[in-house]
């Protein structure tokens, strides 16, 4: 479920009124056995501009799919977290997600996390290092995969759209 590039920006009572409508399918589809293997949603990138937006999406699908499916979450149920430029991107997310899960009283760890690997900064750290140790372990458990971004990626190495493909 995509509130990020495919989404685009949208008044917040759209996308607010869009994550609740979107949680309350998901139930309606777990509740008649018709999810795929595997489901989750993509939040917005926590830059400045948009970390508020984007824990608030976070917050309003999680909340209303809880409680509209009976204090459950799908099987595999995952957040991705994209754009990341450092830990404290996915820490702010880890944070977010055992805070949803106290109050919904979901057993510790239960919303898991995937990377996009999107940004230089994400592979190459300002002091010459890789930071994708320090990512996952700013997930405190929770990141299960990584995936890898190539047109952000590349878009941001200045590789124009007509030259990017998978290959890079």
């Amino acid at each position: 479920i995509d509130f990020e590039d495919g989404y685009g920006i949208r008044p917040d009572a759209e996308e607010d009124g869009h994550a609740v409508s979107v949680a309350q399918e998901v139930a309606g589809g777990l509740e008649a056995g018709t999810l795929p293997p595997f489901i989750g949603i993509r939040i917005k990138p926590l830059s400045n501009e948009l970390q508020a937006r984007s824990l608030r999406t976070l917050d309003l699908f999680v909340t209303t799919l809880v409680r509209v499916a009976g204090r459950r979450l799908p099987a595999n149920f995952v957040v991705t977290i994209p754009k990341l430029m450092g830990p404290g991107h996915v820490s702010a997310v880890a944070r977010a997600c055992a805070s949803l899960e106290r109050a919904l009283k979901l057993r510790p760890g239960a919303i898991a996390l995937e990377l996009m690997i999107e940004t230089p900064q994400s592979i190459l750290a300002a002091d010459g290092s890789c930071p994708l140790r320090a990512l996952v372990a700013a997930g405190a458990g929770r990141v299960r995969g990584a995936h890898f971004g190539t047109y952000d990626y590349t878009a941001l190495c200045g590789i124009t759209a007509s030259s990017q493909h998978m290959r890079h």
